[in-house]
């Protein structure tokens, strides 16, 4: 894995916190930028999550593992709550690719 990469996303640091905005506008481009990192991490995310498929079907073993993803679902649940189901769903679906 790229250092920069696992440093980000495996260093232990706590999650960041909000700043105090002084405008609307400040706010959204926070907001957008944030969806540009979190739209960069998923791309990210579903590359590496194909590789891991492609892999586990070239040993023999399902391209999906279940009780994997039931993890994945709790974590964001333990996070965010109801929505945050909806969202590990959602991302798992992306990054899972047509099942057929």
């Amino acid at each position: 894995m790229d250092a920069g990469l696992d440093d980000a996303v495996t260093d232990g640091s706590p999650a960041p916190v909000a700043p105090t905005i002084a405008s609307i506008d400040e706010g959204r481009r926070l907001i957008d930028g944030i969806d540009v990192q979190l739209r960069d991490l998923v791309a990210v995310r579903r590359d590496i999550s194909r590789q891991i498929q492609t892999q586990r079907t070239t040993d023999g073993g399902p391209r999906v593992q279940h009780s994997r993803e039931n993890e994945i679902i709790a974590a964001w649940a333990d996070e965010l709550g109801p929505r945050g189901v909806e969202i590990a769903l959602a991302v798992l679906t992306l990054c899972r690719g047509s099942l057929t």
